[in-house]
């Protein structure tokens, strides 16, 4: 199993899980000593872990980096079962204040290196039969004040994941899309940003977010499933039957949130 992001958040929470259950791991993430640490966590609770784990450090942007996770995980455990697109970043800006550099860097993370990456590690995904995952957004089927950038990566993604699946239906490989909403993560404080989006009020309090391990562990279900779509809370439920169903409602929510 691959996982990019594994560091912290999200990523390390599916290591975790998938680490219980004695999977073979290559963990990615661009901070070295952060990787470190996540695998140092991983062990502590079993040191004989350290078997079943491999660390590629470096920003998933890269090729060298992509070619070297697909490769470490055939040469180390002989086989590639599940590839998680996790590694990814926010960028809050009004429409007017997204600069093009900054969209061009958040396309390349979000949507340009999972498609990269997912293309190396298909012909080792086909002989396992295996699944891809990628961790999208509530962002990807709502666009709200302030996050258009942001979303329009996680759209991209939505429909390369439409497109994937299909085109790998017959070779019997699943591709699985996870949509968290607000989550109890750095998210946020890592996030590029403008001034004018610091007054962005989003629909949910710190306090209502929801934490990484419950979205790992809907992840982790998702893949034994091979399930197509997972949203992973009531307000991403809510979200995505306004958008699909009630696309009226979702306009006038979302002016009212632009105007606050």
């Amino acid at each position: 199993m691959v996982i990019t992001g594994a560091s912290a958040g999200i990523g390390f929470e599916v290591a975790r899980a998938y680490a219980e259950r004695g999977a073979a791991l290559v963990l990615n993430a661009r901070d070295a000593d952060k990787l470190v640490e996540a695998r140092d966590t991983l062990l502590a609770s079993d040191p004989a872990r350290a078997e079943r784990i491999e660390l590629v450090a470096g920003d998933i942007t890269d090729e060298s980096v992509q070619s070297a996770l697909i490769e470490r995980a055939q040469a180390r455990f002989g086989r590639l079962d599940v590839l998680v697109n996790n590694a990814g970043r926010g960028y809050y800006a009004r429409f007017a204040d997204i600069a093009a550099p900054e969209l061009r860097a958040l396309f390349e993370l979000n949507v340009v290196a999972p498609l990269a990456l997912t293309q190396r590690a298909l012909p080792a995904l086909a002989e396992s039969r295996g699944t891809v995952v990628m961790v999208s957004s509530v962002a990807g089927i709502a666009a709200a004040p302030a996050m258009g950038a942001y979303a329009a990566s996680k759209f991209a993604l939505e429909a390369l994941s439409g497109s994937l699946r299909a085109e790998l239906a017959a070779q019997h490989v699943a591709v699985v899309v996870v949509r968290p909403g607000p989550v109890a993560t750095g998210f946020r404080e890592h996030a590029a940003s403008s001034s004018a989006a610091d007054a962005l009020q989003t629909p949910t309090g710190d306090d209502d977010r929801q934490s990484p391990r419950d979205v790992a562990r809907q992840l982790v279900r998702a893949v034994a499933r091979r399930q197509a779509v997972v949203e992973t809370s009531l307000y991403v439920r809510g979200a995505s039957v306004l958008a699909r169903t009630m696309p009226r409602v979702l306009r006038f929510v979302t002016k009212r949130m632009a105007r606050r």
